[in-house]
């Protein structure tokens, strides 16, 4: 049995679709766990690592790799680990 042309183009579009969209989810949660690293490390260096790994599940919940590297920066501002906790419990968790 032969497949029809109209077919074998829906194949096509449709697995390329589906490449693009996992090749755009993969290089976003890559960036995502980049970031979280990147902050995790810098809070780690700052502070205390275990009241830093008390954070983790919270940072890791954030969605929006836009608040992340705002957090980042803020870890990098903080004076206190309270206050980066402030900041992060201030603007809530997506």
């Amino acid at each position: 049995m032969q497949e029809s042309s109209v077919y074998q183009h829906f194949l096509e579009t449709a697995g390329k679709e589906h490449y693009e969209r996992g090749l755009q989810q993969g290089t976003e949660l890559g960036a995502r766990k980049t970031a979280i690293k990147s902050l995790v490390k810098v809070l780690e260096f700052k502070f205390d690592g275990r009241a830093v790994q008390a954070l983790r599940p919270a940072l890791e919940s954030i969605q929006d790799l836009q608040r992340l590297e705002e957090l980042h920066d803020e870890a990098l501002r903080a004076e206190t680990f309270e206050a980066f906790a402030r900041t992060l419990g201030m603007n809530g968790n997506e």
